[in-house]
Formats: C-alpha cells, structure tokens, sequence
C-alpha cells in the first residue's frame, strides 16, 4: 500500500459542469483582457459659443446621480449545453467557409488595407467595424448587392447575428459591361478598412456591453494586425450567431423588389422575435442595391424595438444607402423626415394616440409621393398580434393602404381577419427567422434581451456626436463619443420663466401632480422635447397655458397636467407637434428658473426651431433611463473601496438615490434614506 507523502493533494472528481466551467476559465485567461476603465486625463470639454444664445452650455461643478442602482459585476459568458445536456465547448464550430492562404488574402502597409479574393460558394464572417471596398466582382451583404467601385460601412458587434460577406450575380440597378476579370479563378475582390465610430468604448460607459466588440474564443481566425478595428472569423468554440436567412424569404424579397408596380406600401407583421427588423433590414438594402430606387421610405412603428431612433419613439426615415449595422449604430445614418414620441415601448398604454401618430406619419410619406418622389414603403410593426394588438393592425392596414403584407410565424389567423377582402392586397406568408439557425438563433448565445438593447440603444442615443444644423459634408456614417460621462459634459440651459424664457410648458404623461411636486417627478428622467408653433392658438397645450397663466412669465413652473386631457392626442395632437429629439433632465436651478438639459442636440438646431417662432415643450413618458446614463461607475466602485479601506466613502457618499451591495451590506445614501410600505394588499385581505 502507497503512502502519501506530506506535499502530494489529493484532488477531489470534477463534475462536469466544474470541468467546463474550468475550461471556460482558462479559455478566458488566454483571451486578451478587457478593461472598460482606463486610467489617464479625459480629453478637455470643448468649450460652447462665446455668444449668448438663447440655449448655452454652462459646466456643472459635481456629478448628478439621481437613481438607484446596484453595484456593476462582471457578467460571465454563458455556458453551452447541447440538447442532449453534454458540454459541447471545446468542439469549434465553422463561422466561415473561407481558407486563407497568402493568394487570397493580404495586407497593404501603406493604405493599411487588408485584400480579399472569394470564389463563389465561400463565406467571410467579420466582427467589428469596417468599410469593404469592391475591386472587382460582385459581393452581397445584409441583402445589399455591391459592385465593382461601391463600398458600404458596416457595424457588427456580437449583439446581433453577424453578416456574412459572399459573391453575389451582378445587380439589376446599374446597366454596365461586364469588365474583363483580371483573376480569372476569383469571383470577387474586395478590400476592407478599419474604421471608428466611436462605439468600440461603449464599455467605459456601461461594462455590460465592454465585450460586444471582442471576437469569441475561437480556435482559428485569419491573421490581421493588431490595430485594425475588426476580426475575421474563421471556427469558433463559442457559439457565434451567423446572419442566414430562412429560404422561403429570398424569392419574396427578390418579388417585392421588382420595378413592376412601384412604388409598393409594404407592410409587416408578426408575433416577438420573428425576424420583423431582420426581414426588413435584408429587404431595404435589397431595394437600395438591386432595383432602380434611389431612396426608400421606412416607417417604424415598433416603439419597443425601434430600427433608428431611441426607444418609445415613431418615426418615418428617407434612406438612401444600405444600413448595415444594429438599431443602436444607426443614428445619423437615416434622414428623419418626421418622428412622434409616444413615450411607452407598447402601443397598449395609449392606442389612440399610437393610432394617430402613425396615421400623421403616413399623411408624411403621401406628401412627398405626391411632390414626385417615387418612396417604396417599408413599413415595421410591433410583435403585438393577439387582442386589442390585432384591432390595432386592422386599424394600421386600413391607414397604410399597403399593396403587399408579410407574414412572419403562425399568422394565417391574423391574415384572415385584418386584411380587407377584395382589395388587391397581395399576400405573403413566410416561416420565422430564429427556427433552426435562421438568424443565428445558437442556444446560448444571445447574451442580451430586449430590454438589455433598449439601454443600449439610449445610452447610445445620448452619447452621439451633436451635429451643427444645416452641417451639410455629406456624411451619414453615425458618430460617438464615450470619452466623458454625461454628468461630466457641460449642459444646455434653458430658462422656464421670465421674460428669457424658452421653456413654456412642461408635463407627464398619464398622470397628474401637485405643481409644487413637478421638479420631484421631473428630475434625472428622459423628456422629449416638443416643438409647437407659438400662434397656433388652438393647439390644447398653447390654449391651456394662455388660458390658465396668461401673460404671467414668472410661473414657476408652467405645469400642464395630463389627466385634464383626454390621453395624449388631447393633450400633444400628433398634427401640430413636433419632436424635435430627446433630454435629460440634469437638474433643475430654482432661483434663476433655469433647467439643465443633457441632449445629443446642437444648441443652434434648438435655437433654429426658435427664430422660427416655435416653443419647447417638455414631456416626460416612461422612457427608461439607464442607470449608467447617471451615474459614472468608475467612480462610484473607487468611492466603494475607499469607503471599506479608509472610510473615505469617495463617490457614495454623493450619491444621494444609488445603494450599492458591498460585501454582503448594502451601503450608500440610497440604502439609509429608501424605504418601503407594505400597505398594498389584495383586495380580499382587506379588513372591512
């Protein structure tokens, strides 16, 4: 019989769910590091104009840090289990069919341009950023269909399905000779570029979204240099969603794209996670590449989900070039013909309201029909198809008038009651994205939920680079800074009583409170900022305040309640109100009436709206505002360890809504000053 020795250890069975998680760590270790907080200065605040405008920036000593929150952690990948229940993670999964060999791929050191040679049948999958250039051949991406000398942006972090690069036959839209192919045994050469948006530092914001742009543990990518702002994928170990389309939607895409009856009102529906935005997406870049139309109109109607504007916002876009990026990429992309903050992400908290503004956009899109622009319409429903969602299709179609309805899912019901008989409306019902691999649906690898995206998108919202009104360059590729937090960039001041005033009315939706209470119920919230013309004595909210306040400019403040109207529409007609974009309130000076607005909006675009004799009206919906948006974690986590360490309590202590879990104890301002009545009962506890 042996003897163990006194330095041998006896090691205890791993399960298996140990072993991989085991694995997973060592994957991880090999993996380059991630670090959402780098150390050094912030670049300096660029200063505001040295004239008084009517709107000016002015610094703001201490952050702002009205929510409540919890400390940030460290949220691992998730693991994968196959159906059968066995790990599956050291076995790499193909991502792309591409092989490279020092022929077919090469970097050039002096335009730092990396080159690409595809034979038809091979697939390129990159993740990052990147603009590819088309050299010779044709390649098609997203549904966009690229030419020889065309290029296209695109944005492809891990949040979404990746796009596949492949060879595609030559487009319909532009009628030239076929070049004489200078590599005969390559279809398409194409080359790629790094580019910077400025979302690759999302992270310094939010950590929960710091490795969005960090290529998966692969086991073989193709080579490329260190400072490039993208990563081919070869084979991946962890699950990696591919951008593929189910094939009963190609040849309906290929129809609806047809020049014959143009321009077309296409209209989608579907239940949640269907591929309503991915079907759309493939079928505007279709259009943009493959047909003879210039621009399409887009009309989003999914408040919840939207394709390029924050959340609980309508809109209606002009687009004139393939998008190929995620919803919270595409600011700046689009030009904004019309849009309406309804204020929830559902139609179901205000449907009449929802009815109307969608009706007002539709009346839109009409009018530049009629000035000549001949705008295929695309147009993008929310995923509330049973109930009082089913009324509000019927009630959509019927102002839509569309010539082709798609179906996505187990439909046929909805189809038979919503669609008008008669009426020439064609038809298409087609299976949903996410059955099989139809969108890169691998389990385990979605990492984010919806409501995971619609923070994203905000926080990606506020943090675009304000464009100069009437800036005309021609750029449309969106731009971002995450170099300082919001509490730490000097805001807009706007005056909301006396004779300077810009601010003429403010108010909440759905509710109705003390006017002494309105700072309480207005501070560190997201308001939309409306615009209304200031001799349009009919509009509810222009009449109510002359009415009730008169000539009075020192109100303060000049509340509007809501539940004095009926809904919405009563109160901000969709007809007479524009949104111009959305604010933070920062906070709120009493004494010199002024409030203090966190927007991605230029002074001089507010200002513009002014001198045409608009007024600003603030209302504040249910828009979700995420705690980072506030709150700069950085210091907020320093402040926690000086307040364990040295008692110095750093940034907690100045964080008058926020508590935080440390070790176990929940400390901060927060934790002292919140709490909680359990008063509400159902009804049958009552005591009677």
């Amino acid at each position: 019989m042996s003897k163990r020795t006194s330095d041998s250890k006896v090691k205890a069975p791993l399960s298996a769910l140990a072993a991989r998680r085991l694995r997973q760590q060592q994957l991880a270790a090999q993996a380059e590091p991630s670090n959402p907080t780098p150390n050094g200065d912030s670049p300096s605040i660029t200063p505001g104009a040295e004239a008084a405008p009517v709107l000016h920036s002015k610094d703001i000593s201490g952050p702002s840090t009205p929510l409540k929150s919890r400390s940030p952690s460290a949220i691992p990948p998730k693991e994968t289990i196959d159906s059968a229940g066995d790990t599956d993670i050291d076995i790499p999964r193909q991502v792309s069919n591409f092989v490279q060999t020092e022929e077919n791929h090469g970097y050039d050191t002096q335009t730092l341009e990396t080159t690409v040679k595809l034979r038809r049948g091979e697939t390129f999958v990159i993740q990052g950023e990147y603009r590819v250039s088309v050299i010779s051949g044709n390649i098609s991406i997203y549904g966009a269909i690229l030419e020889t000398s065309a290029s296209i942006d695109v944005i492809a972090p891990s949040t979404q399905a990746l796009p596949v690069i492949e060879c595609a036959p030559k487009s319909k839209k532009r009628k030239v000779e076929k070049p004489a192919r200078k590599d005969g045994e390559y279809d398409a050469i194409f080359s790629l570029h790094s580019t910077q948006s400025g979302l690759n530092d999302v992270g310094r914001i939010c950590p929960r979204f710091d490795r969005i742009w960090k290529p998966p543990l692969t086991s073989t990518v193709v080579k490329s240099k260190a400072a490039d702002s993208f990563t081919p994928i070869l084979t991946a170990i962890q699950p990696t969603p591919v951008l593929t389309i189910p094939p009963s939607w190609q040849p309906t895409i290929t129809t609806l794209s047809s020049t014959k009856q143009s321009p077309k009102s296409i209209f989608i529906i579907g239940g949640k996670s269907v591929g309503k935005s991915t079907f759309g997406r493939y079928l505007l870049n279709t259009l943009l590449t493959n047909s003879q139309q210039s621009a399409v109109a887009y009309l989003d109607l999914d408040p919840g989900q939207p394709s390029f504007t924050p959340p609980c916002i309508l809109s209606l876009h002009k687009i004139t070039s393939p998008v190929v990026a995620p919803s919270f990429a595409t600011f700046g992309s689009t030009e904004v013909v019309r849009q309406h903050h309804v204020g929830y992400i559902s139609p179901r908290e205000d449907p009449k309201y929802y009815l109307r503004c969608a009706a007002d956009l539709v009346r839109e899109y009409r009018r530049l029909v009629e000035q000549g622009e001949k705008l295929t319409l695309i147009v993008n429903t929310c995923g509330w198809i049973k109930g009082m969602g089913r009324e509000l299709l019927q009630e959509l179609i019927a102002v839509c008038e569309p010539t082709d309805v798609v179906g996505l899912g187990e439909v046929d019901g909805v189809f038979a009651e919503i669609l008008p008989e008669g009426k020439g409306v064609k038809r298409h019902l087609l299976e949903a994205a996410g059955t099989g691999n139809a969108v890169g649906n691998i389990p385990g690898s979605q990492q984010f939920t919806p409501a995971d995206l619609r923070i994203l998108q905000t926080i990606a919202y506020f943090h675009q680079r304000s464009k100069v009104s009437g800036d005309s360059n021609g750029s449309s590729s969106p731009s971002f800074d995450f170099e300082k937090h919001l509490t730490a960039i000097p805001p807009l001041i706007a005056v909301y009583k006396g004779a300077a005033k810009v601010i003429h009315g403010i108010t909440i939706l759905d509710t109705g409170i003390a006017p002494d209470l309105i700072f309480t119920g207005l501070n560190a919230t997201i308001v939309s900022v409306k615009m209304v013309k200031k001799d349009d004595r009919e509009h509810p909210a222009i009449r109510y305040l002359e009415d009730v306040y008169g000539e009075n400019n020192d109100v303060t403040p000049p509340y509007i309640p809501a539940n004095q109207f009926d809904g919405t529409s009563g109160l901000l007609p969709a007809e007479g109100t524009v949104t111009a974009g959305l604010a933070i309130v920062r906070g709120v000076d009493e004494g010199n009436g002024e409030l203090q607005l966190l927007t991605p909006m230029h002074e001089d675009e507010i200002n513009g709206y002014l001198e045409d004799g608009y007024r600003i009206l603030l209302c504040r919906g249910r828009d979700e505002m995420p705690v980072y948006l506030m709150w700069d974690w950085r210091d907020g986590r320093a402040g926690q360890k000086g307040r364990r360490g040295t008692g110095s309590g750093g940034g907690v202590d100045k964080m008058p809504y926020l508590d935080f879990v440390d070790g176990g104890e929940v400390t901060g301002k927060g934790a002292k000053e919140w709490k909680v009545r359990r008063n509400i009962m159902r009804r049958g506890q009552q005591r009677r």
